[in-house]
């Protein structure tokens, strides 16, 4: 195929201008970005581009041939070829990819093979190639093959270009039979290992926010793979080859080869979009795509979300066709060891036992495939004894649920064996997940269907809907071996099939213009009926996916000490057994975000507020440590931790943590709380004491701050200030002042400057800086010239979104609240705590940094969308709470004209408001 550009197109040359191989190139280059506009595919484009350069290719042995005398034409087209090798060889040649050439020769070519070879390679790098090249006898083809897996995977695909063909058949067929046709088993598990490791360099999740479109898992080395395993186990060429020996499904072979075209022209884009060879799916590049691909703005769902959801789509399926795929290779090799292995054990009557596996023989398969109470059995008995349901058998579910109706699985014996697989114990998440890959548990729940690959474009969810869900199973089963009181509640839970239930419903919701809250109760009562679920259970079920935000709103934004937070909170959730299962789904759905998102702080704030709801609504516990002896036992825990003995002994421990609130005791460990008591026990009057370390287990940089509350007015506000002049981003901050005056605030925050573990003085430099400023010898405005971080002149990345400070004058009693919504950056925490202290407000108490989902947002009605919402309880100078009205929307208008003004400085600050003041970082 020749690509001729269209008329007018800017890949037309210009008249009278000489073509040369370089304009070519770029000629063609550019014509394959407009055919690619114009609704090509990218195998289309990928063929023309490989004709191009084989043509390329050719013409320049053929040069080099002529120009090095009879001798060497004679070496050249006897004794040597070139060869194609990897995409190269494979005839899939992307935009901008590199090309990888092999020199074939024997011995007889003599001094012109380095020569002609040398000539080809040179023309190449002249023209722009990356080139990836080698040069080799058929015998070191076969030794290298043996000695580096690259090498050896490299040359399967090796194509004839130029030279001798007599010379290449030889190579192909001796390196089919002493290579590709030997040892297919460990190559396998070989290339399987090397993929595990591109897992972890490049995203051990399909749903990566910004995926490697080449190696992130699901993209095209998952295709590859596939393709070289097929090669090795059962020599087929192509997955073609493979399909029509009825070694992959019609249902895989579609799955595969669309995931492949897609990705394939994605990746094309990303090509020529850059100018280069880009391989990441940013999100400027996810949203510019999105719009070639004519994906328009809904109003639940973005264009982007939509392309991004159809790009997860196709990757999960190309994974998960990858590992059905590679069981049927092992399988392949495990038959031929059937004959020396026990008979298989057969249970039910219809399920073949062997080892770790299970089946369904091949004369009772259809009666399983038509009975869903078979099919869960199965599913279920593979769950509770660990079993592994063989690929064919997966295969064949696969193909076989498109033709049975949701309504068949509507059977009281299906409702039955599903809630017994839900209550576990153990392997609950591993075998929905198994169901779901199956496309089985769209059956049960037809919901799932529709949400299969579903992403949201933003920052806090790194999985899809459906992923989620499964991995918050997960995590909640995890839960069980906790050792501490997320273990034991979870273990006291009685309806774990309800909890199970309401974690897999509780994101249903998602992907529609309706609040996902309201929808997903409806979701639920549907389910219930289902299932048939009685009144009781059907009320549980719907509040517990209704109200599902409800728990991590109350703990990380409001003061659970406050009776108007509290009396509420234990009015909706009722009995202790919903207690306990809404912390966990709670605690389940934040871990299920991803890595790290459920830190041990977050943990203690959920688990301060189930403590004083459960006494609230049971009397179970008292109100310290949830225990009569728990604060004398975390007393002996703290005592074992301090470095000297201590005057005073156990009564004065006790009585210095009888001063802390509760989430103190719960959400910081016995080895910090003695080094806490050990600075305090030494701290005079007029004394900041200041320590940074890193904390290994957070991955942060931590920082404690110890002192009095009367030594200066704005220390957390200060605090905030020398970080942010630091060049530190707070993440989280803790915020306890005893109630004796005594100050212990502690700073989560990343070092952006150094990747991993910063050096020690640089957390010793910004300790001291903190307690220079906070005695006064330098201010935060003389550190900001010093060492200025954003400026009015800083030009924040990407799209900023108008703040939103919300006022809560009725939630508690004591304190004002205060609530502000914004775009997390840098210095944001400074330039509102700044703003608060030059209001005259204390901060009591506050939240930090917690971080919006799309959802919250929702269920909250702000405005816009926002990432974090941070949360200060303040009174004025006399410790009391504001009342006054006009006041009030001063303190709402001053900081949101702060925020506004640092977040867009080039928008001028009005008239009342001091740039100076804003910005003093």
């Amino acid at each position: 195929m020749t690509l001729t550009p269209d008329k007018g197109s800017s890949a037309e040359l210009a008249p009278g201008a000489e073509t040369t191989p370089v304009s070519a190139l770029a000629w063609h280059r550019q014509a394959i970005k407009q055919r690619l506009l114009d609704g090509a595919t990218a195998a289309e484009v990928m063929a023309a581009l490989t004709e191009f350069v084989d043509g390329l290719v050719r013409d320049r042995y053929r040069d080099a041939m002529k120009q090095a005398g009879e001798g060497a034409q004679i070496a050249g087209a006897q004794h040597c070829c070139l060869v194609a090798l990897g995409g190269y060889g494979q005839r899939e040649l992307a935009p901008y990819s590199d090309i990888d050439i092999m020199f074939l020769y024997s011995e007889e070519a003599g001094e012109a093979a380095p020569v002609l070879f040398r000539e080809v390679l040179h023309h190449l790098w002249d023209l722009g190639f990356q080139v990836g090249h080698s040069m080799r006898t058929i015998h070191d083809c076969i030794e290298l093959a043996g000695q580096d897996l690259s090498i050896r995977t490299a040359m399967m695909t090796a194509r004839f270009l130029a030279g001798s063909p007599n010379l290449f058949q030889k190579f192909h067929r001796l390196y089919a039979k002493e290579v590709v046709g030997r040892g297919a088993g460990r190559f396998i598990e070989q290339k399987k290992e090397e993929r595990q490791r591109e897992y972890l360099k490049f995203g051990q999740t399909i749903y990566l926010l910004e995926p490697n479109v080449k190696k992130s898992k699901g993209g095209l080395r998952d295709f590859h793979l596939l393709r070289w395993a097929g090669m090795a186990r059962f020599q087929a060429a192509t997955v073609q080859d493979l399909a029509d020996r009825s070694l992959l499904s019609r249902q895989d072979f579609l799955s595969v080869t669309e995931a492949r075209d897609f990705i394939w022209r994605v990746r094309a884009f990303l090509h020529v979009g850059a100018g280069m060879a880009q391989e990441i799916l940013s999100f400027d590049e996810q949203v510019r795509i999105a719009a070639l691909y004519g994906f328009e703005d809904r109003p639940h769902l973005l264009g982007v979300e939509q392309f991004m959801q159809q790009y997860y789509r196709h990757t999960t399926g190309l994974h998960q066709t990858l590992l059905r795929f590679l069981d049927r290779c092992q399988a392949a090799s495990a038959k031929r060891r059937s004959a020396r292995v026990a008979p298989a054990n057969m249970v039910d009557g219809f399920f073949a036992v062997t080892g770790r596996n299970v089946t369904v023989p091949s004369e009772l398969r259809a009666r399983v495939l038509d009975s869903p109470d078979l099919l869960l059995r199965l599913f279920e008995m593979a769950g509770s004894r660990r079993l592994k349901i063989e690929a064919d058998l997966v295969d064949e579910i696969h193909s076989h649920m498109d033709s049975v109706s949701s309504e068949a699985f509507r059977t009281p014996e299906a409702s039955r064996v599903f809630l017994k697989i839900l209550s576990g114990p153990g392997a609950v998440a591993t075998t929905l997940d198994a169901m779901h890959r199956a496309h089985l548990l769209e059956k049960l729940i037809p919901v799932f269907a529709a949400l299969r690959g579903l992403m949201q474009f933003n920052q806090y969810h790194k999985y899809t809907v459906d992923e989620h869900t499964l991995l918050a199973v997960g995590k909640a089963e995890a839960l069980a071996m906790e050792p501490g009181i997320m273990g034991v509640v979870y273990q006291e839970i009685r309806r774990k099939d309800l909890l199970h239930l309401a974690i897999l419903l509780h994101d249903l919701g998602k992907g529609r213009k309706e609040d996902h809250c309201e929808v997903g109760k409806a979701i639920a009562e549907d389910t219930a009926a289902r299932l048939g679920l009685d009144q009781q259970e059907t009320r549980t079920l719907m509040f517990l996916v209704h109200r599902h935000l409800l728990m991590s709103h109350t703990a990380f934004r409001r003061d659970p000490y406050d009776e108007n937070v509290l009396v509420p909170f234990a009015q909706e959730v009722v009995t202790p057994e919903v207690l306990r299962m809404l912390l966990i789904l709670t605690a389940a759905d934040i871990a299920a975000v991803g890595p790290g998102v459920l830190t041990k702080w977050k943990e203690s704030l959920l688990v301060e507020l189930y403590l004083r709801t459960l006494r609230a609504i049971s009397g179970e516990q008292d109100d310290k440590m949830a225990g009569p002896n728990s604060l004398k036992r975390l007393t002996r825990e703290v005592a074992q931790e301090f470095k000297t003995l201590v005057v005073g002994g156990l009564d004065w421990i006790e009585s210095q943590l009888d001063r802390y609130p509760l989430r103190y005791l719960h959400g910081t460990p016995p080895k910090r709380i003695a080094s806490h008591l050990e600075a305090i026990a030494k701290l005079q009057a007029g004394d900041v004491l200041a320590e940074g370390i890193f904390n290994e287990d957070l991955g942060t940089c931590e920082f404690t701050v110890i002192t009095h509350d009367h030594l200066t007015p704005g220390i957390f506000s200060k605090t905030s200030g020398v970080m942010a002049a630091q060049g530190l981003e707070i993440l989280d901050a803790q915020i306890i002042t005893r109630n004796d005056g005594v100050v212990v605030n502690t700073f989560q925050a990343s070092d952006p400057d150094f990747v991993g573990v910063p050096p020690d003085e640089r957390l010793a430099d910004t300790a001291e800086t903190i307690i220079r400023v906070l005695k006064g010898e330098e201010s935060v405005e003389q550190l900001r010239r010093r060492k200025i971080r954003l400026s009015s002149g800083s030009q924040l990345p990407g799209e900023r979104h108008a703040s939103e400070v919300v006022i809560d004058n009725k939630i508690s009693n004591q304190f004002t609240v205060i609530d502000v919504f914004a775009d997390d950056t840098q210095g944001l925490l400074y330039i509102i705590t700044n703003a608060i202290f030059r209001l005259g407000l204390s901060v009591q108490s506050a939240r930090i940094s917690t971080r919006l989902d799309d959802d919250i947002q929702q269920s909250l009605r702000t405005g816009g969308r926002h990432e974090v919402v941070d949360v200060f309880y303040v009174t004025d100078q006399r410790g009391e709470k504001i009342e006054d009205q006009d006041r009030l929307e001063a303190i709402r208008s001053t900081i949101k004209q702060d925020i506004d003004l640092f977040m867009n400085p080039q928008v001028g600050a009005p008239d009342n408001v001091s740039v100076g003041s804003a910005l003093s970082v």
